[in-house]
């Protein structure tokens, strides 16, 4: 189903929406043991499944309860702007709070709401891999920070206990959530407090004719995608007017062509 008005109400006032329990645990057992051995043990995969989104988590790249939720967010011209796994043990952080405040990364990626519709030019999708209580360490959040019309304070903007602001939050949920919240939001990964480590994906989703990341995609995991799912990583751009009628860049086109997904240039 498409999202509901309570969580665009959700979305729209805190920045971010839980989705509970998206994944089966079929679903989720080989997307973790895959980033168990991502992490410690990657000759043992094929080289089409080192890194996300290979492999099974390539599942997790247009999953429906996902992909409704963007459509509703960024619009119906999505790209998938870059992923990474995270395999956190205990003690291990990810970052200070960063982002919110009236200087967004950009207009373009940032947040806004107009006529009753949601526009978040960059949305952030974690799939949470494993149960997640508030106390654990997972993503926190400044709710409402992503459209805030002062600077982020600094007695808002610590992580170290006895400090931390009044309105830092976090989420609970069952293992295969997905959790989405706008870029622009405040956000942060303190220090993983459980003695078993988290598991997640993060995906990163812009509009089609945007492009914020530099690909990192190896092309042996790109190319062991299947090609609909190829398509989520297509050239940013939404209309070729040299052609009459202009040809545009959708997935269709992209699946009835053999050309590239994308420039995969690792060089600086």
């Amino acid at each position: 189903m498409a999202m509901t008005e309570e969580e665009k109400f959700r979305f729209d006032l805190t920045g971010f929406l839980v989705r509970p329990a998206v994944l089966t645990p079929d679903e989720i057992a080989p997307i973790v043991e895959q980033i168990d051995r991502i992490k410690h043990d990657p000759e043992s995969l094929p080289a089409a499944h080192r890194a996300v989104p290979g492999g099974p988590s390539s599942l997790l790249i247009d999953h429906p309860q996902v992909t409704e939720v963007l459509h509703e967010l960024i619009g119906p011209n999505v790209r998938l702007e870059g992923t990474f796994c995270v395999w956190r043990s205990k003690g291990e952080w990810a970052g200070e709070l960063h982002g919110g405040g009236p200087q967004q990364i950009d207009p373009i990626f940032g947040y806004r709401c107009s006529n009753g519709r949601i526009h978040a030019g960059m949305v952030r999708v974690v799939f949470e891999l494993t149960d997640i209580a508030k106390e654990d360490g997972a993503t926190h959040f400044i709710p409402g920070s992503h459209k805030a019309n002062f600077p982020m304070h600094p007695d808002h903007m610590s992580l170290e206990p006895g400090r931390r602001s009044e309105f830092l939050t976090s989420y609970e949920c069952p293992a295969g959530s997905a959790i989405f919240f706008t870029e622009n939001l405040c956000h942060a990964g303190p220090h993983w407090q459980r003695d078993t480590p988290r598991v997640a994906v993060l995906n990163a989703y812009a509009h089609l004719a945007t492009h914020w990341h530099r690909p990192t995609i190896a092309p042996e995991v790109m190319a062991g995608l299947p090609r609909e799912k190829q398509a989520w990583f297509r050239e940013p751009w939404i209309a070729d007017f040299r052609t009459a009628p202009a040809t545009i860049n959708s997935v269709e086109r992209f699946l009835d062509n053999d050309e590239p997904t994308v420039r995969l240039d690792h060089q600086p």
